[in-house]
């Protein structure tokens, strides 16, 4: 279905392929994709391996929701750069669908990132930590720490799944 959208709305292209790289809920993806075409200054990391919506409480940290990091790739960042139209809003992309009787949800991208990436052997609490699902257990509130080697290597699968999604 998203694979679909992209071939058949290429003006789209760019936020729907962001959307189910980084696994955001669909207005968080689309700050996240404005915040990073207008200037990336303090918003990804200093390696450039990282989005920190943490720097934005407003928009990514909710009461029940909260989207922390999210892991970035080369593939990623020139989504952004390749992109030179006008700011978008959830609104606009939602009425482009409606308008031309299709029916694509980009919340079917935050799906695919999370089944994907599971399919792949990430771990629950990972996929949920980067979705911004941080639940109330002891264990992922105190102990659970991943470390930096896995954020490297979901930035590789991240790459398979750019790969995927492009195919013709």
């Amino acid at each position: 279905m998203v694979r679909v959208s992209i071939n058949e709305f290429p003006h789209l292209s760019n936020i729907l392929i962001f959307n189910t790289l980084t696994g955001l809920r669909p207005t968080e993806a689309i700050e996240s994709f404005n915040l990073l075409s207008s200037s990336a200054e303090n918003y990804l990391s200093e390696d450039g391996k990282r989005l920190e919506h943490f720097r934005f409480p407003s928009i990514f940290v909710r009461r029940t929701k909260k989207a922390f990091i999210s892991i970035m790739n080369e593939q990623i960042i020139n989504l952004i750069k390749g992109y030179k139209n006008e700011e978008l809003n959830y609104s606009k992309i939602r009425l482009t669908f409606q308008r031309n009787n299709q029916k694509c949800y980009m919340s079917y991208c935050r799906k695919i990132y999370a089944t994907f990436l599971r399919n792949e052997g990430i771990e629950t609490e990972m996929i949920d930590m980067l979705q911004g699902r941080i639940p109330n257990s002891i264990f992922v509130k105190h102990y659970y720490r991943p470390s930096l080697n896995k954020f490297d290597e979901i930035s590789d699968k991240l790459g398979k799944l750019f790969q995927i999604i492009n195919e013709k």
